[in-house]
């Protein structure tokens, strides 16, 4: 694999890290390189030496981050991980052992593992501020030859305009921590003269990574020739043509290693020649290995083995035989979810070979691939698979069209998106989609509903308001009756949301007449239950399971797991309201049962929460706290305000009971912070008249 490729050389650079690795300020490190000047080799020989430093306790991850993450994502994404890796929650690292390993490394060696509830993340402070807060926890923690180091690897490049913030970020790193940043030297960090002002950055090298000394060619060599059938004098005069380029030197060692003549590699140090050459040998090892190379080119990720079988359309026994030949499995490595190719010099190479017929049909293949893992989940009521989900929109784009990326983003990702939780990405794909559809056609009214739902799941109510108003307007314009239904829907949940109960009824009972019309059971099963949660809320409690209990008849007769779940959790509800506990919990245990097979987040959250107030009715505060703080970790995973908002009030109930006011206040003082930023008056004034009673309390 990749990941085994010799380091040589560097010296220099080494040295340099060792001193910085030393000095105990915290610190950024720039290793600056064109691509193919080994970055990624050195940052991992630099992780290497950290931590089996022979007088250093030193603990190292790696973060990629992509042009869309902005600053505050890639902060966040650190502060969840160190949350989770703290509990050493396997399902937390993106099915990667790598990233589990690194974590439980770099925990033990800074001690810190004791630190679970003050490394959470608080979704509603400001994400720098603590994140600078909990670096200074983890340094003060750290004995005195603690290190802690942070890689920040972009997988193309960082988001533009993104230095003032690391700039920050950077100035204020407390004793003892690092992060190193690998760059290109037309990249955002380098070029920056607010962050190459701060005086605690370290370049490595000075100028740009170079080329590799001809003592460093030698013994790269050396380190080789054990496995060479060639003079190595010979193979040393063709080496020194590459005047020391890594990526050069490491294919030409590969390449001879696979039985290519000497004279038959190429002459200059140019990457794209040996790109060349190194697919060239490829094809020798036959189609299947050329339809192995190709389809990890369209793949572009990493991906599980079976994705690649079903996309290069080989057999399983085929494909493991073509992973274990040496020299294809030599131009892999592993990332993500699987194996991509190695280099990206490889890889662009790779895809330009491909001709435009031939990329529709292998992408044609990524969709089958892609849309038959999600349908399995669907047909099984099962956890939908988060790369599916993500990458299917991409691949339709390219076989089928931009319409049929709308389409199958819209239709069959937007909600195992969001039951996983990645409301960002759904965001970022509808703002895709709106710049694919034609402006006040019925398209545009798909994308802005689904939008609207993903604001309102987010907390944004005003935003999600304004949406499906506008995609209101345009589907009462083209007759789109089903939508209309489930537009009127939607806005009957924000209204409910808000408290202006009236007008939420009113909006679901013209969707329930829609689809009552149109014959739709789907709809008129939600609409039922939405009802009921407004007769709830009023008081109204025979109503509401009237309402529930038809929604819930619907739904069995549908097969809908989901909606099935939704509906046990609400009649759960209306029980304890009664303090019929024990029938309540029953329900809740139901609802909870499903979404645990589903893997829906939300609903998790939902149900934890409503068990936590059994418990409490119970007396039972601790088993409460337990259920409430459960809700709130996924609710504040998934950034869901209103969720958020009601496990902070349930938490501060619990610390009032107790008696312990501050702490009372201090999760109150959150709750209304939600509320604030929802926009909700009537819960706004509830938690200052819960705030000022505390106060009166405390005094």
């Amino acid at each position: 694999m990749a990941e085994d490729r010799i380091f040589v050389g560097r010296t220099k650079e080494i040295e340099q890290f060792k001193k910085v690795l030393e000095n105990p300020q915290g610190q950024a490190v720039l290793v600056v390189g064109q691509a193919g000047m080994g970055k990624t080799l050195l940052l991992n020989k630099m992780s290497e030496i950290a931590t089996s430093h022979p007088s250093l306790r030193c603990g190292c991850v790696r973060y990629e981050v992509t042009p869309t993450d902005s600053v505050d994502s890639t902060m966040s994404r650190i502060m969840d991980n160190a949350f989770e890796a703290c509990q050493v929650a396997e399902r937390s690292f993106d099915a990667t052992g790598h990233r589990l390993k690194q974590w439980r490394s770099f925990l033990n060696v800074c001690n810190i593992g004791d630190l679970v509830m003050s490394l959470r993340r608080d979704p509603v402070r400001n994400t720098r501020d603590q994140f600078l807060e909990q670096l200074e926890l983890i340094s003060k923690r750290m004995p005195d030859d603690g290190r802690a180091l942070f890689i920040i690897d972009p997988e193309k490049y960082m988001q533009e305009g993104s230095d003032p913030s690391w700039t920050i970020v950077v100035r204020e790193l407390p004793d003892k921590v690092k992060f190193l940043y690998a760059q290109r030297p037309e990249d955002v960090l380098v070029g920056s003269e607010t962050f190459g002002s701060l005086k605690n950055v370290v370049r490595i090298p000075k100028e740009d990574l170079d080329v590799l000394s001809d003592d460093n060619v030698d013994e790269f060599l050396l380190a080789q020739s054990a496995e060479l059938n060639c003079s190595i004098g010979d193979f040393k005069k063709v080496l020194m043509q590459y005047k020391g380029h890594p990526y050069a030197l490491g294919a030409a060692i590969d390449l001879v290693k696979a039985g290519v003549e000497l004279e038959d590699l190429p002459k200059r140090p140019e990457p794209i020649e040996f790109a060349e050459k190194q697919w060239e040998k490829a094809c020798q090892k036959g189609k299947d290995a050329i339809h192995l190379l190709k389809s990890y080119a369209i793949l572009e990720v990493g991906v599980p083995d079976e994705v690649v079988e079903l996309v290069s359309g080989q057999k399983s026994e085929t494909y493991k035989h073509l992973q274990n030949d040496r020299y294809l499995g030599g131009l892999l490595r592993e990332e993500g979810y699987g194996k991509r190719i190695y280099h990206a010099i490889l890889a662009d190479y790779v895809l330009i070979q491909i001709r435009q017929t031939e990329k529709k049909e292998y992408h044609a293949r990524a969709v089958e691939a892609y849309r038959g893992k999600l349908e399995k989940a669907r047909d099984t009521q099962t956890k939908p698979d988060e790369l599916s989900a993500m990458r299917l929109p991409e691949h339709v784009l390219e076989a089928e069209g931009p319409m049929a990326f709308v389409d199958a983003f819209v239709n069959e990702c937007t909600r195992p998106l969001v039951n996983l939780g990645l409301f960002d990405k759904v965001i970022n794909l509808s703002e895709r989609a709106m710049a694919m559809v034609k402006k006040g056609s019925a398209e545009t009214a798909v994308v802005l509903g689904n939008l609207g739902i993903i604001y309102r799941r987010k907390g944004e109510l005003d935003k999600a308001e304004e949406v499906h108003i506008k995609a209101l307007v345009i589907q009462e314009k083209v007759g789109q009756l089903e939508n209309v239904a489930l537009t009127y829907g939607n806005l009957g949940l924000i209204y409910q949301t808000r408290g202006e109960l009236d007008k939420g009824e009113e909006m679901h009972n013209k969707a329930l007449q829609i689809d009552k019309k149109l014959g739709l059971l789907e709809g008129m099963a939600n609409q039922y239950g939405n009802l009921g949660l407004i007769y709830q809320i009023r008081g109204e409690l025979d109503e509401a399971e009237e309402m529930h209990k038809k929604s819930l008849e619907i739904e069995k007769k549908l097969g809908r797991l989901e909606g099935m779940a939704s509906d046990y959790g609400n009649l759960g509800v209306i029980y304890q309201i009664r303090a019929e506990l024990d029938k309540a919990e029953q329900m809740h245990n139901k609802s909870l049962e499903i979404a645990e097979k589903l893997g829906i987040e939300e609903l998790l959250a939902n149900q934890y929460g409503n068990l936590g107030l059994i418990y409490q009715m119970r007396g039972d505060l601790d088993k409460a706290e337990e259920m409430y703080t459960k809700s709130l970790e996924i609710d504040e995973k998934l950034g869901l305000l209103e969720g958020m908002a009601k496990q902070y009030g349930k938490l501060g109930m619990i610390y009032e009971t107790r008696g312990d006011f501050v702490k009372a206040r201090q999760y109150w003082e959150r709750a209304r912070y939600c509320y604030d930023k929802m926009a909700i008056p009537h819960m706004i004034d509830v938690t200052a008249s819960k705030l000022a009673s505390l106060s009166g309390e405390k005094k």
